[in-house]
């Protein structure tokens, strides 16, 4: 029974994943191993589950219906024994956790180390990324992004909004003077977030109505949003930031909101489940704490003047 169980999930990761040697290499086995156990199922169930060829596979209808059996069996046997495991232990087991970076460092990593610190025998792969990723693909069990989701079939749990904000140091200011229209900034030192080399240096107002974009520049860009935190609270110039981002910067008076009635209305943050996976008991747990220790920083940014719309 439980190795028909490991090989369900094995089964399951190789279509998630789209290839035998993706599941290898995830799951740390070698690509033979992985052929001859998806092999030994198949004949165990006299039937061949995906079609393969040295370029690519593709999953038979066989295999799509023992996919979905898979993902309805593997979710009801994985919150078994979370509860079980609950009822002794405390939460256990492993999750993936994904979110943006600079959020990922001020809020959600803090959040990690109290739930972990509450629940010992879980283990919490904190993945910190600005790049849109697929859930499925990559394993991940729960993902906090901020705006419009591109996928309409994920599973989300909204927890408040947030919108972007120009900040500076009082430092910056007390040198270079404070803009009072978004024009003003094509004077100031703008730095700006990176990406394979495209700078994203259109920055979105509201002006009478309506969005409209100024051109920044600037002597520095960063792929690392956190790194131009840092460069704005050390008076180094003007920085296009999360109002979630900076609370703590704003509040102890280290950055200064700027042009906080031409910034655009704000857009959700947002917890996030792979579509067509069932919660399990630790997922569940997980996203109940971190929606209410987020919720919690929302409150705060009624402290910070300018963040909160």
């Amino acid at each position: 029974m439980i190795d028909r169980i490991s090989d369900l999930r094995l089964f399951k990761r190789i279509v998630e994943l789209g290839s035998m040697t993706a599941a290898a290499h995830e799951l740390g086995l070698s690509t033979a191993t992985i052929s001859n156990r998806l092999a030994a199922l198949e004949q165990s169930m006299s039937t061949q589950l995906i079609n393969r060829t040295t370029r690519k596979q593709k999953i038979t209808s066989s295999g799509s219906r023992l996919f979905e059996l898979a993902n309805r069996v593997l979710a009801e046997v994985d919150d078994f024994a979370d509860e079980v495991s609950c009822t002794e232990r405390g939460v256990s087991g492993s999750l993936r956790v994904s979110a943006p970076l600079d959020l990922g460092h001020t809020h959600i990593a803090p959040a990690v180390e109290c739930f972990l610190n509450e629940n010992p025998s879980l283990r919490i792969s904190l993945w910190l990324t600005d790049d849109v990723v697929d859930l499925t693909e990559k394993g991940v069990d729960i993902a906090i992004r901020y705006g419009r989701l591109q996928d309409s079939s994920l599973r989300l749990r909204r927890i408040a909004t947030n919108r972007r904000i120009p900040v500076a140091s009082p430092d910056y200011l007390a040198r270079m003077g404070e803009p009072r229209t978004p024009w003003e900034l094509e004077s100031h030192n703008c730095m700006v977030l990176s990406n394979e080399g495209n700078c994203f240096d259109q920055w979105s107002f509201t002006i009478n109505d309506l969005q409209q974009s100024v051109r920044v520049s600037g002597d520095r860009d960063s792929s690392d949003a956190e790194l131009l935190r840092h460069w704005a609270v050390a008076g180094k110039g003007i920085a296009l930031k999360s109002a979630w981002d900076v609370v703590d910067d704003v509040i102890n008076g280290r950055l200064t909101p700027l042009l906080v009635d031409y910034c655009p209305k704000s857009v959700d943050l947002q917890l996030l489940l792979p579509s067509g996976s069932h919660m399990t008991h630790r997922v569940r747990a997980f996203s109940d704490f971190l929606v209410n220790w987020l919720k919690e920083v929302d409150r705060s940014l009624n402290k910070a003047k300018g963040l909160k719309s």
